[in-house]
């Protein structure tokens, strides 16, 4: 007997409806009329099933502490939280990541990664603290914790180092940081570079957040792959100067991102609100050349980046809400076009960040959500309730007021 069977789900890319079983947490068959009994069952009755979305940069440590008065700029909002930080214990990083992560599931986020800053005033507290939330929601969401740098210190210091080093000791999954904020930004890539080989970690970078037209960072980075065959284990956040330099040089950087097998990850809602302040006339939007990434072949996902901090106030761990924001910004509005952006923030984002055995077939890892909607166009323009979400087989949340939705 199946532990769950999906009755009449549509997909994005099959014509009609179709069953779905699952058996210990995973997809045992897809297709129409799939024949057997299940302990649990769900009638979709038509609506959109999608695999659960994939949120794959977020600050978890950051999350929920918005100042009052605001932050002027990036750096400005670097420098918040470095220097209320300070200040902040491993539990209240745990209750406020916590928020979140409950957040994300109730509106069917099933995998995470968070960024998590790593400086000698905060030395290893919120890196412990995701870590304990890490296994808190094993089984509900799967948290992957990368390790970054504040951008503020100039070099990997032997203190900082060691740090990195700790963290990679008690668990993260990965490393990060923002090398384009520093002077002696190759130093701190080759350093990332060079402990990750040693741990055999991936690498998650935020680069060229700026609204200067420069791509130094990305360009660096996606020559450091090549060179040390770490194709297919990188990934590039935000990319803004991308968006800033001129055509030749675009395609240029473009097409040694896709040579280096990195994928882009876009954070349109963030850098909306944080790029481009000191434009005037005709203001920047700060977010990076999506479509030349895609038409290049390059793997693009969109994620939330910050919630309610002072680098982004607004925010609900939500990424059918960051799909809309990402359709408009990117002036994708065709059906086509919006089953991409759900494939941005569910396939491609699970792509990324190196994900296995996902999406609706058999032999996938049965982590879903039942969309009250027909189509990827209708769920994003409508805002869909999700009706529920099924993590490893099981139905997590039940959102729907509908008692014929599960028998």
């Amino acid at each position: 007997m199946n532990d769950l069977l999906i009755r009449r789900a549509r997909l994005m890319d099959e014509p009609g409806t179709v069953d779905v079983a699952i058996k210990d947490g995973y997809i045992v068959a897809a297709g129409g009329g799939v024949a057997g009994s299940a302990r649990q069952m769900v009638d979709a009755a038509g609506r959109l099933l999608i695999p659960a979305f994939v949120d794959a940069h977020t600050h978890l440590d950051k999350a929920l502490t918005a100042p009052q008065e605001g932050a002027g700029s990036l750096a400005e909002a670097v420098e918040d939280f470095q220097r209320r930080s300070r200040n902040m214990d491993k539990n209240d990083f745990i209750d406020r990541g916590r928020r979140v992560l409950l957040m994300a599931l109730r509106h069917g986020t099933t995998v995470m990664r968070t960024h998590i800053t790593v400086n000698e005033s905060l030395g290893l507290r919120a890196v412990e603290a995701a870590l304990t939330l890490k296994e808190e929601f094993a089984g509900k969401v799967d948290l992957q914790v990368f390790a970054m740098g504040s951008g503020l210190e100039p070099a990997p210091t032997p203190p900082l180092q060691e740090l990195f080093e700790e963290a990679l000791r008690l668990g993260v999954d990965g490393l990060g940081g923002a090398p384009h904020l520093s002077e002696r930004m190759q130093e701190w890539v080759d350093y990332i570079f060079d402990l990750a080989a040693r741990y055999n970690v991936l690498i998650d970078f935020h680069v060229d957040e700026t609204d200067a037209p420069s791509v130094a960072s990305l360009e660096y980075i996606a020559a450091k792959t090549i060179q040390t065959g770490f194709q297919g284990r990188v990934v590039a956040g935000h990319c803004c100067g991308l968006a800033a330099v001129d055509e030749e040089k675009a395609s240029r950087t473009i097409a040694a991102v896709k040579e280096a097998g990195i994928s882009v990850i876009t954070l349109p809602s963030c850098n909306l609100y944080l790029m481009g302040r000191r434009d005037k006339g005709l203001v920047r939007r700060g977010v990076t050349r999506v479509r030349e990434l895609q038409a290049a072949g390059v793997n693009v996902a969109y994620a939330s980046d910050n919630i309610r901090d002072a680098f982004r106030p607004f925010g609900n761990a939500n990424m059918l809400e960051e799909a809309l924001i990402t359709a408009q910004v990117l002036q994708m509005g065709t059906p086509l076009e919006l089953k991409n952006v759900i494939k941005m923030g569910t396939y491609n984002a699970a792509a990324a960040i190196g994900l296995k055995a996902y999406g609706v077939k058999a032999g996938n890892r049965a982590d879903l959500v039942l969309l009250d909607a027909t189509s990827p166009a209708e769920a994003i323009i409508g805002q869909a309730e999700k009706v529920c979400v099924i993590k490893g087989g099981r139905v997590a949340v039940r959102n729907d007021k509908k008692s014929d939705i599960i028998i």
